[in-house]
């Protein structure tokens, strides 16, 4: 579990003897999961740290017609749910659940916050992960703001190229897994990606994606 944790980004910058002895000063749990089970409800309260040792999570929430919408994946080592746990009023947005199987670091707060005051390293790197995590949910509710599923497509993979640096990448989800994040039916999804590789925008080889048209593509989510 240490030799994961230094390559986290709560513990950035922190070998492995230095997590050891924090952890012998600082109150903590571990827990398993199974996959698809839930870990957290929306609407309870957040009163702990969670960073992933082992597996994936998703957070999920529901639309005003009932339609379960895709938030954000989660991956081993990092921390999730943080956002809430200092805010005023700390109740989860989304449900919590796991990918598959899961093991679970957890902190109470007062005990993390307890660390935070005596680690200026970790207090850096927290607000660090808070930052990201605006940015990277900012950027999931501009997606779904668009009406147009082309343009979803469009905004998704120019973040593709800008995260890989390269207008070549592999795609990490199967088409099941974006309909799912784009809150659309699959055979929507398969006919507008066709689409953008007829119309030469994308070339697509099995999960392998290579931008033909990066300025078709910026037309298409504006």
């Amino acid at each position: 579990m240490y030799e994961t944790l230094t390559n986290s980004k709560l513990f950035k910058g922190l070998g492995k003897s230095e997590i050891i002895h924090i952890f012998n000063l600082i109150h903590h749990q571990v827990k398993t999961y199974q996959a698809e089970e839930i870990i957290a409800y929306s609407g309870c309260k957040c009163d702990k740290l969670f960073m992933l040792i082992e597996g994936s999570v998703r957070g999920e929430m529901i639309d005003d017609n009932g339609k379960i919408i895709k938030v954000e994946d989660v991956f081993a080592p990092d921390t999730f749910a943080e956002a809430f746990l200092f805010a005023e009023t700390p109740e989860l947005l989304v449900n919590i659940i796991a990918n598959n199987n899961v093991t679970i670091l957890i902190f109470q707060k007062d005990d993390f916050f307890k660390l935070l005051n005596t680690n200026n390293l970790i207090l850096n790197n927290y607000l660090t992960v808070l930052s990201n995590r605006f940015v990277t949910v900012t950027d999931r509710m501009k997606t779904l703001s668009l009406k147009k599923l082309e343009g979803k497509l469009a905004n998704y993979f120019l973040q593709l190229e800008k995260t890989n640096k390269s207008s070549t990448f592999k795609l990490a989800h199967t088409h099941q897994q974006l309909a799912d994040y784009f809150g659309v039916a699959r055979p929507s999804l398969s006919r507008a990606i066709s689409l953008m590789v007829k119309e030469g925008i994308l070339n697509i080889n099995k999960k392998e994606v290579e931008i033909l048209d990066k300025n078709k593509l910026y037309q298409m989510f504006l």
